[in-house]
């Protein structure tokens, strides 16, 4: 947000805890002269707070030209159980998933206005950060035993420090995105993932051990971790590169699409998985609204 700010642009911080996101807007614009920086609140544990965030821009009739899709949580299996959003999904599909694709939904009118205004700004574009971990998620449509709790590993899964729902969220990040791309194909919106790496943040904040094993753990670690601005800077490669470089539902690390996820992707043969979750998560959203 910062970077973005000292180019000029207008940011809207969209956070779930506004006094820290206030904070924030205040340093970014002390540090950039840009005054043009806000919060607003957000909770992408609440669909009901994804419908009052959207419906705020869109009185204000604030033209969105480009989304960043960067919230997430990381909650280990056994701190799970109680860990669900407020329309009872399980934390990580409703909040790394389903709160990002309502936010998407929500606000797709308006990244259209850009077009529709003449604005001069090219393409609006929708960054969805997902993680390097969707190689290790798995998705049963079928079952959908990942929507209100946290997927059980199968006995031929590899044992992985990260939790299932996490990885299994980012796998839908990058579904979402690949299928997003083919629906807006000829539009004026477009959309990328990317993935940051493993970085030092709070992420993992809702991890519990021992101090001994953390202070054992953190110098290894700093070999390993980029920086909170390392990152970032992925995402501020997808807002700002140009367009005719890019392309629109593609994975992005470090500047370049990221391989790994090409095979990822190829791994599947085809795009019924994506186009199976996206109309499951339309459903969920509908169901919600109608309650």
């Amino acid at each position: 947000a910062r970077d973005l700010a000292s180019r000029g642009a207008r940011i809207v911080l969209a956070c779930r805890d506004e006094d820290a996101g206030r904070e924030a807007a205040s340093r970014i614009t002390e540090h950039t002269g840009n005054g043009d920086v806000e919060c607003a609140g957000l909770d992408l544990a609440s669909l009901d707070s994804v419908r009052e965030f959207a419906a705020e821009l869109k009185a204000r009739d604030e033209k969105v030209h480009a989304l960043v899709c960067n919230a997430g949580v990381w909650v280990p299996p056994e701190s799970s159980s109680d860990k669900k959003t407020r329309d009872g999904f399980e934390i990580h599909f409703g909040v790394n998933h389903l709160g990002h694709f309502a936010l998407i939904q929500s606000l797709l009118p308006q990244m259209m206005i850009g077009e529709r205004h003449q604005s001069g700004m090219g393409k609006s574009r929708i960054i969805i950060v997902s993680s390097s971990l969707c190689k290790s998620g798995k998705i049963d449509l079928q079952k959908s035993d990942f929507v209100h709790e946290q997927r059980v590993p199968g006995a031929d899964e590899r044992k992985s420090f990260a939790p299932t729902g996490y990885c299994d969220s980012k796998l839908m990040n990058m579904l979402t995105c690949q299928e997003l791309a083919t629906r807006l194909r000829g539009t004026n919106v477009t959309t990328y993932a990317v993935s940051p790496g493993f970085c030092s943040s709070r992420l993992g904040r809702n991890v519990h051990m021992p101090i001994y094993k953390k202070m054992l753990a953190a110098p290894l670690m700093r070999l390993f971790q980029r920086s909170s601005k390392q990152g970032a800077l992925n995402i501020v490669f997808a807002v700002t590169e140009d367009e005719a470089r890019l392309k629109s539902g593609a994975m992005y690390q470090d500047g370049k699409i990221w391989e790994d996820g090409v095979k990822l992707m190829e791994s599947l043969e085809d795009d019924a998985l994506q186009k199976g979750l996206w109309g499951l998560s339309e459903k969920l959203m509908k169901d919600e609204n109608q309650r």
